[in-house]
């Protein structure tokens, strides 16, 4: 049987709990900035219509905007940190706009 170094063994643990914290602040904490980002990116400065959808994880979060009334019209951003669970927030549509659901 291998045996880790207690060292190790500790360091590994604190890595993990690390780990489990920040995803959860990813997904629990409040990020009002995040989805004024989402935003800009859907639909420029004017803003977009309406929120239709928001979906929280630790790797990123998800939006889709009504970008459109006449024809209504929706649009999917994905928002994710520079590394992973650290960094700054960057935002890309995800897809094309389409039908509002």
């Amino acid at each position: 049987m291998i045996r880790i170094p207690p060292v190790l063994q500790k360091a590994l643990t604190l890595l993990l709990a690390a780990a489990t914290l920040l995803g959860l602040y990813n997904v629990y904490a409040e990020s009002p900035e995040v989805q004024q980002l989402a935003e800009r990116t859907a639909c420029g400065p004017a803003g977009c219509v309406r929120l239709l959808r928001s979906h929280r994880t630790p790797m990123g979060q998800d939006f889709e905007f009504q970008i459109s009334v006449q024809p209504q019209r929706s649009l999917d951003v994905h928002c994710a940190r520079q590394y992973v669970f650290v960094g700054s927030y960057s935002c890309e549509s995800a897809t094309s706009p389409s039908a509002a659901r």
